[in-house]
């Protein structure tokens, strides 16, 4: 195999897969920073959900298989630009991949900073009730930052395994996040409830008259 061939973007490079499974793990343990049992499960969750995207984008397309078997359409299988499937299956060619891409990738960069700033504020605040900055608007950034994450990279690189475990990992994490309010609440008491009284969990509240 030649360097040229090895560094194609294309399916069947397992070095890959393994490169990002790493990388981005590495990174969701480090925003998500799970401690206690159940946030140690939410996160291995995640990081399947993670092992399930790449495995098919670099290694084997298994969703690609069956939607070249549905519209016999073998390209799916053979161009793996094809993998930005939405485009494809609503007629818009390549443009529209390029654009689904994009806005994917967008959502992805989005999500990574809002992650990285809501981690690096409630750090900052040491144990403290942060309100400040990101949680002037929204209590909890880092997951909403995951969640844009997540919703990118659908949008960019659709699998039916990520789709379907879509749902079930945003209803874990919100369902993580309802409990961590309820632990804030009980530290803080008074001072945790008026502050969410005015802030929206994953996203701004809407200003009310």
């Amino acid at each position: 195999m030649t360097i040229a061939a090895l560094f194609r973007v294309d399916y069947h490079h397992w070095w890959l897969v393994a490169f990002y499974v790493l990388v981005l793990g590495a990174f969701l343990f480090g925003i998500l920073q799970p401690r206690r049992k159940r946030e140690w499960r939410s996160a291995g969750v995640a990081q399947a959900w993670i092992v399930a995207l790449y495995a098919e984008m670099y290694g084997w397309p298994l969703t690609m298989y069956a939607v070249a078997w549905l519209t016999g359409k073998q390209e799916y299988v053979t161009e793996h630009f094809r993998g930005h499937a939405w485009a494809y299956l609503l007629g818009l060619g390549d443009w529209g991949a390029i654009a689904f891409d994009v806005a994917g990738q967008c959502l992805i960069a989005a999500g990574a900073v809002l992650a990285i700033l809501g981690w690096r504020e409630i750090h900052a605040g040491r144990g403290r009730l942060v309100t400040t900055g990101l949680y002037r608007r929204i209590r909890h950034p880092q997951y909403a930052g995951f969640f844009l994450f997540l919703i990118g990279s659908v949008v960019n690189w659709p699998t039916l395994i990520t789709l379907l475990m879509l749902p079930v990992l945003l209803a874990v994490y919100y369902r993580l996040a309802r409990q961590e309010e309820a632990e804030a609440e009980a530290i803080f008491g008074a001072e945790y409830e008026a502050y969410r009284s005015t802030t929206g969990m994953f996203l701004p509240r809407v200003a009310r008259r």
